[in-house]
């Protein structure tokens, strides 16, 4: 895949051995895992050297490899990817944390994962070390040259951030908030983003993953989001403000439900709490509420409070920011996320396609 190189993004070293056994699946030796590695065509920079391969670091794109050799997948994707829309409407809760951190997960367990940032704001663009301080192409950009009969040049818009197209961005600065201003005279417009993939196909098809990171607010941006997806993941505070805004994510469920009927499939809700601490009496009653109201909605991992996700965006340099699963492999926050994204692909049945 062509992609517009960007200025500014990071490398990433890779993962260590263990986890990277965890991400494929293997349970066998390490060295036996070593081999299969070399069998998959991974690795070929550090064969020269045992000691060198011992401690090698995996890049996403190697597990990759590795997992479509021991799952002897065979099949391309024909299907455009699973869309997972991360959407609440109240703010400060962590929702582009998580969003953001999942997608680097989602790479590294092998996935060719694509991130839309769909906040004018751009905190997803500089969580991954993207300055927004210079030109980009929003999705803003892209659904406009469509509804206007022009070529999206969708490629312009893409900031690798893995190599080997393992997880690309489509960035975002405060020009995206101008959206609505040419949406709301455009045809069909909820349906724009539906359009973009159907029209861009081949390049949506190149992905296995697309997550977008919508605004707090409610506009016709986030609802061509919506529109497009069968299930939206609302990530929730145990607080008591936001457990309350859930309600609003429901009535705007109902409301595109209940106003496109012909989809093929209802959108459903999926939520996931975040920043919990056990030792807070009201995280505790939040996250009963949270079970007795949502039961079925509701992820099974709760993520921790965490200081390390505040520790991933780089006050002094930008481009030094990275996800926690970079910054801290090791830690509780890593785990966390780690969990939510294997039950993510259970739910949005996203599948590894083949080389």
């Amino acid at each position: 895949m062509e992609t517009t190189a960007k200025t500014g993004i990071r490398q990433h070293q890779g993962i260590k051995l263990k986890l990277a056994k965890e991400f494929v699946g293997f349970t066998d030796t390490d060295k036996k895992f070593r081999e299969l590695a070399k069998e998959s065509g991974a690795n070929t920079k550090d064969n020269d050297s045992t000691d060198g391969f011992r401690h090698k670091l995996y890049q996403p794109y190697e597990i990759r490899k590795i997992r479509q050799t021991v799952m002897k997948i065979t099949k391309s994707n024909s299907d455009l990817p699973a869309i997972i829309p991360f959407r609440m409407s109240k703010g400060g809760v962590g929702k582009t944390t998580i969003s953001t951190n999942v997608g680097a997960c989602f790479a590294q367990m092998g996935y060719r994962t694509l991130l839309i940032e769909g906040d004018p704001q751009g905190s997803m663009s500089k969580q991954l070390g993207f300055d927004i301080n210079q030109e980009l192409t929003h999705i803003g950009n892209l659904m406009e040259r469509l509804s206007r009969g022009q070529q999206t040049r969708i490629q312009e818009a893409i900031v690798p951030i893995y190599d080997n197209g393992m997880l690309d961005l489509i960035p975002a600065d405060i020009t995206l908030s101008n959206i609505d201003s040419w949406m709301s005279g455009a045809m069909n417009r909820e349906f724009l983003f539906s359009r973009l993939m159907e029209k861009e196909s081949d390049f949506f098809k190149q992905y296995d993953v697309v997550i977008i990171d919508s605004a707090p607010n409610t506009s016709i941006l986030t609802t061509s989001f919506l529109v497009a997806a069968n299930r939206v993941t609302a990530v929730v505070m145990p607080e008591a403000q936001s457990v309350l805004a859930i309600e609003g994510l429901e009535s705007s469920i109902e409301e595109i439900n209940r106003s496109y009927p012909d989809r093929k499939q209802k959108l459903g809700l999926h939520i996931i709490a975040n920043r919990y601490r056990q030792s807070y009496a009201s995280h505790n009653e939040a996250i009963e509420k949270l079970a007795t109201d949502y039961g079925q909605y509701m992820n099974d991992t709760i993520i921790r409070d965490f200081v390390g996700f505040l520790r991933e965006t780089d006050l002094d340099d930008v481009t030094r920011s990275a996800p926690v699963l970079e910054k801290e492999p090791n830690s509780v926050g890593a785990r966390d996320i780690i969990d939510v994204t294997k039950s993510l692909i259970k739910l949005y049945n996203v599948k590894l396609s083949a080389p």
